[in-house]
């Protein structure tokens, strides 16, 4: 791959994780002097930086990041957090591993944001991109960071990037080929000033984008002013790509592409997926042709996201521990309802980051059956009904419950709509332990 010259800097890296290691090789490999200052005496990957530059980490200064030219942040430092908010104001430039990589790479991008489905659709179109017989570069906020993309040998690909808000902040010159942000709800609202804030970042996707998938049920995903070709997924008829729920199809401009039914992937919301990706291969140049919906007709999805764990005493147990957000929950409950009417039996729970749960009462009222709840705001949640709701001490007890409240028929969803960090080290491992759970019934 031709990659773009750096610009040379005297760089600071912030944050010594996954990102801040990528960072910390690209730089190293291209000569370019830097430091890493990590608030952890102990950073986890202090032993693979060694290896790059044995005095490369350093305590934390605010004092000392005023005499670099660029700060690298790692997505999970805030850019309003004071130390480097004073840099910023002393004329220190702010970017992050994104940015780094819009300045050095030279191919065609298909860029992914939104707050619930966007490491589905990333990863699909990338296993979509490969079955229309190009190479497919996947990474960013999943799996691969997007600076170790650089490192791969073909010209003949193009990069998927998962973005999150946070990476998008300190974004400037990414020039995605196609650009989407699925959807958006509350999300984040610990780290910003309020919800305008979080929609900002997201939208900051869209400011080169040649061509923009909007969500024509979400006008949040909908920027106001852009000379960018558009395209758009939705429920509604005058979508370029429309999920037609009753009568079960996925149409492009009227015209069948396939029946929903034949999608592995379980849930309206999951249909509203594959309609994005095949939108933004489209505005890739991508030709939808019959390989590329078979593909998309196998793709199972990925763990921890409306995955059908079991089918025990005739009770369906799902685990969508991946919803992390109240957005994600109500998408989930509402996608289900159509199958399981008003027998799902909901286990919520968790760290709500801050954000609004009342959006829940809603689904809850229609389509739930009961709410097991659990965790640092599972009271919050047991409050929006308190009829239907009970509150337990954890994932153990809330399965227990759920097999005691069931009958045949029913259908027992994880789906917390908060953060795990309360109670598990991540949604891998609260999704893990359900599923463990399942499968001892």
């Amino acid at each position: 791959m031709q990659i773009n010259a750096l610009e040379q800097k005297n760089r600071l890296i912030l944050g010594l994780g996954e990102t801040g290691l990528s960072v910390a090789r690209y730089l190293s490999k291209n000569n370019q002097p830097f430091k890493v200052m990590d608030t952890r005496q102990q950073a986890p990957g202090s032993d693979e930086l060694a290896m790059l530059d044995a005095e490369a980490l350093i305590p934390w200064s605010g004092e000392q990041m005023l005499g670099y030219d660029q700060l690298v942040v790692s997505p999970g430092i805030a850019v309003t957090q004071p130390d480097i908010a004073k840099a910023q104001d002393y004329g220190v430039d702010i970017a992050g591993d994104i940015e780094l990589f819009a300045q050095a790479n030279q191919l065609p991008v298909i860029a992914i944001t939104g707050s619930n489905g966007k490491s589905t659709v990333t990863e699909l179109v990338g296993v979509l991109l490969e079955a229309s017989g190009l190479k497919a570069l996947v990474g960013g906020n999943i799996g691969v960071p997007a600076l170790d993309l650089l490192t791969e040998s073909s010209d003949e690909a193009v990069v998927v990037l998962e973005l999150s808000s946070f990476q998008l902040e300190t974004t400037y010159s990414l020039k995605p080929a196609a650009a989407t942000i699925l959807n958006i709800s509350e999300d984040h609202l610990d780290r910003y000033m309020d919800y305008k804030a979080y929609v900002e970042a997201k939208q900051r996707i869209f400011e080169h984008a040649e061509t923009i998938i909007e969500n024509s049920e979400d006008e949040l995903t909908q920027p106001n002013n852009t000379s960018a070709k558009r395209l758009s997924f939705g429920l509604s008829a005058s979508s370029d790509w429309q999920v037609d729920s009753k009568a079960g199809e996925l149409r492009r401009g009227g015209q069948l592409v396939l029946k929903l039914n034949e999608l592995t992937l379980q849930g309206a919301h999951n249909a509203l997926n594959v309609a994005a990706a095949f939108a933004l291969l489209e505005a890739t140049g991508v030709v939808i042709n019959e390989a590329v919906i078979n593909s998309a007709k196998k793709y199972s999805g990925m763990p921890h996201r409306s995955q059908l764990v079991a089918v025990k005493n005739e009770v369906a147990y799902i685990n969508d521990s991946k919803a992390t957000n109240v957005g994600a929950t109500v998408a989930a409950i509402n996608s289900f309802a159509p199958e399981y009417g008003k027998k799902i039996i909901l286990i919520a729970g968790g760290d709500a980051k801050d954000a609004d749960l009342s959006s829940l009462k809603v689904s809850i009222e229609e389509h739930a059956k009961k709410v097991i709840c659990f965790g640092k705001d599972g009271a919050t949640i047991a409050a929006l009904d308190k009829g239907k709701s009970l509150m337990v001490s954890g994932l153990e007890e809330a399965v227990e419950q759920a097999v005691a409240s069931s009958d045949a028929g029913d259908c027992v969803l994880l789906s917390p709509a908060c953060a795990s960090w309360d109670m598990f080290k991540n949604y891998i491992e609260r999704g893990e332990q359900f599923e463990q759970l399942v499968e001892a019934l």
